[in-house]
């Protein structure tokens, strides 16, 4: 069975991807994640074609909590089964 991710999820996994240090992967923002590296890049082009929205209505990337300061029990809230 797949995981679902929420949008919220998903803006912010890119927005941290688009914001990464050279020196950092997109596989290890992905692993980091606990996402798969093609659906990372899935939701990047997704973010780039205006396709990826909150669903609030809000068309801008969140900051609220970034995804580097989520704790295991964060990372498991952001998904559903």
């Amino acid at each position: 069975m797949s995981r679902k991710f929420t949008q919220e999820f998903k803006v912010q996994a890119v927005e941290k991807a688009l914001s990464k240090d050279r020196n950092v992967s997109l596989e290890g923002i992905a692993d980091n994640l606990g996402v798969g590296y093609s659906t990372l890049q899935r939701w990047i082009a997704q973010a780039k074609k205006h396709e990826l929205e909150l669903t609030n209505g809000d068309h801008s990337m969140t900051t609220e909590k970034r995804p580097q300061d989520w704790n295991l029990e964060d990372r498991q809230t952001q998904y559903h089964y």
